[in-house]
C-alpha cells in the first residue's frame, strides 16, 4: 500500500489503476492490469483525440488527427523505401522537432527499435553510436549530418521531408511484445563509450501509467486545497531533449495516451523566450525543470509583464533540487503553490522512480520522495546485503516493469548493472528516513553539469591519449549557475604543452559541455590509493588526506 491517500485511492478505487502480480521477464512484480500491451496501440487510441492539438511548435500546431496520419505516411516511407523491419534499428540525431517525435511513433509502431542518439553530441560520438547500433536507416537534421562525415548509410534529412508529398500506404501496426525493444537511449557510462539503454515496450508503458497517476494524484490534491485546472487546456511545455527518457517517455509518449497538447521547445535555451512561450500559449505545466534551466527562468521573470496564472505545474529531476529554488517557483508561479514536484530516476531505471510532492515535499523538501507503486527499491551495503534500518547509506537499486532490457551488445555492463533478480544497480548511494529517500551521494565520479551527465573516465581517456600528458583526473567543481563545471588536473610530461592546446583537442573529440572549464597543472604524480586509483576526494578537498603534501 502506498502512503500517499490519493495514490492509494486511485489504484484501489479507479480500474484504470489496478494493480496486480505478474510475471515480468521471469521475475513476479506489480504491474498495471489494465495497461496498453505496447507502443503501436498509443497511435490508434490517438485517434479518439481527433482534431484536438498534440504537437505545437513556434511555426506550426498538429492534431492528433494529422499525427496520426503522418505516422503512417512515415511507417510506409520506413517499409517500402528503406525496408525497415520488426527488430530494425532506425537511429535519430536531430534536434527536438515534430519529425523526430513523428518518426519515433513511425519506428515503434513498425516494430522496429528507434535509436535516440544525443543531438549535442560531435560527429566522433554520433558515430560511435551508430557504429553500435547498425541501423537500417538515419533520420537526422542537416545541421547534425554535417558532423558524421564519415557516415556512408542509407541516411534522410528532415529537412527534406514533406508529408503532403508522401502517398498513403497499406501498412498496419506491428503487435509487438511487451518486452520487445521499442528504443536505445545513449549514455555514456563510465565505460568511457556510449551505451544503449535497451528500453522495452512495456517500460514506456509502465512510466506512462506512473505519470498519470502522480498527475492525477496530484489534481486530486491541489483541487482540495482550491486549484482550479478548468481555466486553461493542459498544455505541457517541453524542454528536455528527445533524446533524454524524460523528453521522450515522460514527455511526448505520456502526451499522446493522455490526449494533452505539448509545445516543442525549439533551439538554444533562453529564459526570456521560455517566458514569453508560457505566457502566450498558456502553459499549464513545465514537467523539465532541472535547476540550473529553472534558476535561469526564474532569474529572469521578474524583468517582464508576462502572464504566468496559466502555470500550474512545475517539476524536474536530474539534479538535486535547492529548496531556495521551490520557494522561489511558488513566488514567480503562484498557482504552482501545491503542485511543484520532483524525483530520481535514470535512464536504466525507465524514469520515474521515487518523487516527492505535496506534504511531504514541503516537509522534507531535501528528499526526492518515495517510490510510486510497481517501483521496489531497496539499498543495500558493500557486501551486498539489504540494509532495513533507517539512516544507513546503501546503494540504491531499483525493480520495476520500467527497468532497462539491458544494454545493447553490452552483456558484460549489463549483467554488472542487474543481477539475476532483475534488480538494477544504480551506483547512487543514500539512505531513507520512514518510507522517504535521501540521495547522499552521486554515482562515483559523475559531474552534474546543468542538465547533463559528464563521466571523467571519457574525458581522462582522451587526455592520457595525448602525448606529453603523464596522467590526468577530471573533477567536478560546483557552480552557481551549473550546479557543477568540468575542471581538468593534469601531469605533464614538460611545459611545452598548453591548456589551450589541450582545450582545442578535446573540443574535436567530445561534445562542447564535457570539455573542462577549469584546468590545473600539478608538477607531480596524482594521489592515489593502495590499488592504484586517483583518490579525486584528495584533489577536491586536500584535508581529505594527510598523506599528501601541499603544493
Amino acid at each position: 500500500m502506498h502512503t500517499d491517500p490519493d495514490i492509494n485511492y486511485l489504484t484501489k478505487e479507479n480500474p484504470f489503476f489496478e494493480i496486480g502480480i505478474e510475471s515480468v521477464l521471469g521475475i513476479e512484480m506489480q504491474v498495471f492490469k489494465n495497461r496498453p500491451k505496447n507502443l503501436g496501440s498509443f497511435i490508434e487510441l490517438s485517434k479518439n483525440h481527433d482534431q484536438n492539438i498534440y504537437l505545437i511548435t513556434e511555426h506550426k500546431s498538429i492534431s492528433f488527427s494529422e499525427h496520426e496520419k503522418c505516422v503512417i505516411k512515415a511507417m510506409g516511407l520506413l517499409r517500402d523505401k528503406y525496408d525497415v523491419q520488426p527488430g530494425d534499428r532506425v537511429a535519430i540525431y536531430a534536434a527536438n522537432c515534430s519529425e523526430w517525435i513523428i518518426f519515433f511513433w513511425a519506428t515503434v509502431s513498425l516494430g522496429a527499435i528507434a535509436c535516440g542518439l544525443n543531438g549535442w553530441w560531435n560527429g566522433k560520438e554520433a558515430m560511435k553510436a551508430l557504429d553500435d547500433a547498425e541501423p537500417k536507416i538515419l533520420l537526422c537534421d542537416k545541421k547534425r549530418f554535417e558532423r558524421i562525415t564519415d557516415y556512408k548509410g542509407p541516411y534522410l534529412t528532415f529537412e527534406d521531408i514533406d508529408f503532403d508529398l508522401i502517398e498513403h500506404s497499406d501498412v498496419s501496426i506491428h503487435p509487438s511484445d511487451e518486452d520487445d525493444c521499442a528504443c536505445l537511449l545513449y549514455t555514456s557510462g563510465t565505460t568511457g563509450s556510449p551505451k544503449g539503454v535497451m528500453t522495452s515496450h512495456r517500460s514506456m508503458i509502465n512510466n506512462t501509467m506512473l505519470q498519470l497517476l502522480q498527475g492525477a494524484a496530484v489534481s486530486m490534491r491541489s483541487t482540495r486545497l482550491g486549484t482550479d485546472w478548468t481555466v486553461n487546456k493542459p498544455t505541457s511545455l517541453l524542454t528536455s531533449p528527445l533524446f533524454h527518457v524524460s523528453g521522450l517517455s515522460a514527455g511526448v509518449v505520456t502526451a499522446l495516451f493522455a490526449g494533452t497538447t505539448t509545445y516543442i521547445y525549439e533551439g538554444r535555451f533562453d529564459p526570456q523566450n521560455i517566458l514569453r512561450v508560457i505566457d502566450k500559449y498558456k502553459i499549464t505545466s513545465w514537467g523539465g525543470a532541472v535547476p540550473t534551466a529553472l534558476k535561469r527562468v526564474l532569474d529572469e521573470a521578474p524583468n517582464h509583464n508576462f502572464d504566468y496564472e496559466s502555470m500550474l505545474v512545475v517539476g524536474g529531476g536530474g539534479a538535486p533540487m535547492p529548496e531556495t529554488l521551490i520557494a522561489r517557483t511558488k513566488q514567480i508561479f503562484k498557482n504552482v503553490e501545491h503542485n511543484f514536484g520532483y524525483g530520481y530516476g535514470l535512464t536504466e531505471s525507465g524514469a520515474i522512480t521515487v518523487v516527492n510532492w505535496g506534504d511531504d515535499l514541503n516537509n522534507f523538501p531535501r528528499s526526492p520522495g518515495k517510490p510510486m507503486p510497481t517501483i521496489e527499491v531497496k539499498l543495500i551495503d558493500d557486501d551486498g546485503n539489504e540494509i532495513f534500518d533507517d539512516e544507513v547509506e546503501g546503494e540504491i537499486c531499483v525493480r520495476s516493469p520500467s527497468v532497462m532490457l539491458g544494454y545493447y551488445k553490452n552483456q558484460i555492463e549489463s549483467k554488472k548493472s542487474l543481477n539475476k533478480d532483475r534488480f538494477l544497480s544504480t551506483g547512487d548511494y543514500g539512505y531513507r528516513k520512514d518510507d522517504l529517500y535521501f540521495i547522499s551521494s552521486r554515482r562515483t565520479d559523475l559531474i552534474l553539469r546543468g542538465a547533463e551527465n559528464v563521466y571523467p573516465q571519457e574525458i581522462e581517456i582522451l587526455l592520457d591519449q595525448y602525448d606529453g600528458v603523464a596522467e590526468s583526473a577530471v573533477i567536478g567543481v560546483p557552480h552557481d549557475d551549473l550546479g557543477e563545471e568540468v575542471k581538468a588536473i593534469v601531469v605533464l610530461e614538460n611545459n611545452k604543452i598548453t591548456f589551450d592546446e589541450l582545450e582545442l583537442y578535446l573540443k574535436d573529440n567530445l561534445a562542447y559541455f564535457k570539455v573542462p572549464s577549469l584546468w590545473e597543472k600539478k608538477l607531480k604524480s596524482l594521489p592515489r590509493n593502495a590499488s592504484g586509483k586517483v583518490m579525486k576526494h584528495v584533489l577536491i578537498d586536500q584535508s581529505k588526506n594527510n598523506f599528501v603534501e601541499d603544493e
